[in-house]
C-alpha cells in the first residue's frame, strides 16, 4: 500500500465533522458508505477495498490497515480505538502460494465494543446481530504453518471482554462465549455458553436465558 494513500487517509480522519470525512474518503479514495454512515474523528480508512452498508456507525479512533476487504453489514456499530489490520506485505505478488483471504465482514445489526484487535491476514467474519463486547479480545488469523485461518462467529452471539480467537477457529450461533475465553478451535454446537481455556461448550443455553441484547447508543 502506497504511502501516499496512507498519508491521504490520516488527513481525512481528521477533517472537521464525520460528513466531510464520509465525502472524502468516498470521492478520494473510491470507499463506499449507504446513508446515515457515521465516522468519528480519527477513524482511519486505509485498505484496499471498503464497503459500508446503511446506518453503520464507527467511533473515534478505529483504524482499518492494509490490504484487506472490509465489508460492514447495515446498522454495524464499532466503538473507539479498535484496530483492524493486516501487513502490507500480505498483499504482495511474492505471498500469493500463501492464499490470505485478507477480509472482515460484518453482518447487519452487529456491535463492536472498544479497543479490540482483529489480525486480517485470513477471513474474519462476524454474524448477524452478534456483539463483541467489553474490550481487549484478539482474533488471530496467523501462525507457523497455518493454513486454515478463518475465523467465524455465528449469529445471534455474544463473546465477553478479552476473549482469544485462535486461527481456524469460531462459533455456531446464538453462543455466549465467557470472559477471557480462548477459542481454539471451530465449536459449531448452536445455542450454547461457552467458555474456559481452552474454550469448550459449558451448558446448552435455557429458554429463560434466550437474552435479546439490543444496543442503547
Amino acid at each position: 500500500m502506497s504511502k501516499i494513500k496512507k498519508i491521504l487517509a490520516l488527513a481525512i480522519s481528521y477533517l472537521p465533522s464525520g460528513g466531510l470525512r464520509v465525502s472524502a474518503y468516498r470521492s478520494l479514495l473510491g470507499y463506499r458508505f449507504g446513508p446515515g454512515c457515521q465516522l468519528g474523528l480519527g477513524v482511519l480508512i486505509a485498505v484496499d477495498h471498503f464497503e459500508a452498508g446503511a446506518n453503520v456507525r464507527i467511533r473515534r479512533g478505529t483504524s482499518f490497515m492494509g490490504p484487506i476487504t472490509v465489508r460492514l453489514g447495515d446498522k454495524t456499530f464499532i466503538g473507539r480505538f479498535n484496530k483492524i489490520e493486516c501487513g502490507d506485505n500480505a498483499g504482495d505478488a511474492s505471498q500469493a502460494h500463501m492464499q490470505y483471504a485478507r477480509e472482515f465482514i460484518t453482518g447487519h445489526d452487529s456491535l463492536i465494543n472498544e479497543a479490540h484487535l482483529f489480525d486480517v491476514l485470513g477471513r474474519i467474519q462476524l454474524g448477524n446481530g452478534s456483539w463483541i463486547a467489553g474490550f481487549s479480545s484478539q482474533f488471530l488469523t496467523h501462525g507457523a504453518g497455518t493454513m486454515n485461518r478463518d475465523i467465524v462467529i455465528g449469529d445471534d452471539c455474544f463473546l465477553g471482554s478479552a476473549v482469544r480467537f485462535a486461527p481456524g477457529s469460531g462459533v455456531g450461533n446464538q453462543v455466549v462465549v465467557g470472559m477471557g475465553s480462548v477459542v481454539t478451535k471451530r465449536l459449531a454446537q448452536d445455542n450454547v455458553v461457552v467458555g474456559g481455556v481452552p474454550a469448550k461448550v459449558i451448558k446448552e443455553r435455557q429458554d429463560e436465558s434466550d437474552y435479546v441484547f439490543e444496543k442503547g447508543w
